[in-house]
């Protein structure tokens, strides 16, 4: 059998002819009800851990880089897994703690980097840690991190995005003394696209809109992950942002941040929609989730009708206050997995709970390319793809448990294959993740192969999230 070749989802129009009486449907994650997975345990964790960070999986070791929150410290700390939901905390002997034990599992000091303290300092260093997996870099840069460090500091000159580098993922190596992205604010999300070859970054910066100082985001990229393009605007809080704050005053809308994912031929965004609640001193409010795609990383649109993708938890539980995912998007076999940091607060840390402000770190997930999906009701209708890229054999995720789903291939000008017409089709008429599309005369697809024909989906009480040729 071929290889597969990329899927097309349909998060977007981008592949799409045309359609007919269909709806887009955003499907929210599922959360894993152990929730949370990661929670703070150690001396040096306090009560706040965050996934300022990253979670991959390589091979069959999940691996998280994450972070604790004690006294206004960012300690960076890793742990692994079997199975991305039990957790282990490695110990690493590299830097003391607050107590001067080197029983932890930090795993990185930007300050040891460049001095001879290796204490924690008193400062918050390397926030939100994008580690990339760069093995094109050479020896010594199989991970790229991109991490956000304040001028306050004193071991940096500026605020900005730093680099630094390993072979390993746990021993690091300093970047450049001076960040590669100066200033801009502390919730960058970068990843290295590794189908256009590229490196991708969303970066934070208040913007005066409507009133209001508010945080936005820009894109850059780089070829090489030292030299950036100047960051342009990606999402600005736009009035619809604005509803529900029904007029009130210091009500608004700001964009905390939006970590960034390659899926299959679309780049995801997990847009973190804060709602502010205090006005100018915009601290204060709730923070939500939603979906957001692009093609080339530049431009950028919301999905669907903005409905929340990763659910804040019920009043009063560990995830009520405000949700942010991490770079930590998952495949994981029929599985999906997005890990994110929880808050039982507000941002501004009030909180029902009489023990006070905790974070600690979640799972959700989704069966896979489940994301979105486009929808037909009992009158049926219709999705018209382009494809140039044939296979033997075709494939499609739907669910038609309820209905049905045929598949007809066209020419470029609409007119139907023979032997592939959608009376010719064997209905589809139950729910899987990989339904393998056939005709009755078995025709082949040679005749047409590195041509661009036509996919027409016919649906009827059914809904359609992917498809691909093998």
């Amino acid at each position: 059998m071929s290889k597969s070749s990329t899927r097309t989802l349909f998060v977007d129009d981008a592949d799409t002819e045309s359609m007919r009486n269909l709806h887009r449907i955003i499907h929210p994650a599922k959360k894993y009800e152990g929730n949370p997975v990661v929670a703070a345990e150690q001396k040096w964790e306090g009560k706040e851990l965050l996934l300022g960070g990253t979670v991959r999986k390589e091979g069959e070791i999940h691996r998280m880089w994450y972070q604790s929150n004690l006294n206004g410290t960012y300690l960076d700390l890793y742990a692994e897994s079997n199975d991305g939901i039990g957790w282990t905390k490695p110990c690493l002997g590299k830097y003391e703690d607050f107590e001067g034990s080197l029983e932890n599992n930090i795993y990185m000091s930007r300050m040891a980097f460049r001095s001879d303290k290796r204490s924690p300092a008193s400062v918050k260093q390397d926030h939100n840690q994008n580690v990339l997996y760069t093995p094109h870099m050479g020896q010594g840069k199989t991970y790229t991190m991109l991490s956000y460090d304040y001028g306050r500091s004193g071991y940096g000159p500026y605020d900005g995005y730093y680099l630094a580098f390993s072979d390993d993922g746990v021993n690091w190596t300093d970047g450049p003394t001076e960040p590669v992205i100066p200033g801009y604010a502390d919730v960058g999300w970068f990843i290295f696209d590794e189908k256009d070859q590229v490196f991708r970054g969303i970066v934070k910066s208040f913007i005066n809109i409507r009133g209001y100082s508010r945080r936005s985001l820009l894109w850059t990229q780089s070829a090489d992950g030292f030299n950036w393009t100047l960051p342009r605007p990606a999402f600005i809080p736009d009035l619809e942002d604005d509803r529900w704050a029904e007029g009130r005053a210091g009500c608004f809308t700001q964009y905390y941040g939006m970590p960034i994912e390659r899926y299959e031929s679309v780049i995801l965004g997990f847009l973190q929609v804060f709602r502010c609640t205090n006005g100018h001193t915009s601290s204060d409010g709730t923070i939500d989730v939603q979906l957001t795609a692009s093609r080339d990383g530049k431009n950028w649109q919301r999905v669907g009708d903005r409905r929340t993708i990763v659910e804040r938890g019920e009043y009063g539980s560990w995830d009520w206050g405000l949700i942010e995912p991490g770079n930590a998007l998952v495949v994981d076999g029929d599985q999906v997995r997005i890990y994110y940091t929880g808050y039982n607060s507000l941002h501004g840390q009030w909180t029902p709970d009489p023990q006070g402000k905790k974070l600690a770190i979640g799972m959700a997930s989704w069966p896979r390319d489940r994301f979105v999906g486009m929808r037909a009701g009992s009158n049926g209708g219709e999705l018209v793809v382009r494809s140039n890229n044939i296979g033997d054999e075709l494939h499609i995720n739907a669910n038609a448990a309820n209905g049905s789903l045929a598949v007809e291939l066209a020419d470029q000008t609409g007119r139907p294959i023979k032997g592939f017409e959608a009376s010719e089709c064997k209905l589809l008429c139950r729910d899987g993740l990989d339904h393998t599309v056939a005709w009755q005369s078995k025709p082949s697809t040679k005749p047409f192969k590195g041509k661009c024909i036509q996919i027409k989906l016919k649906l009827t009480s059914a809904e359609v999230f992917s498809l691909w040729w093998t």
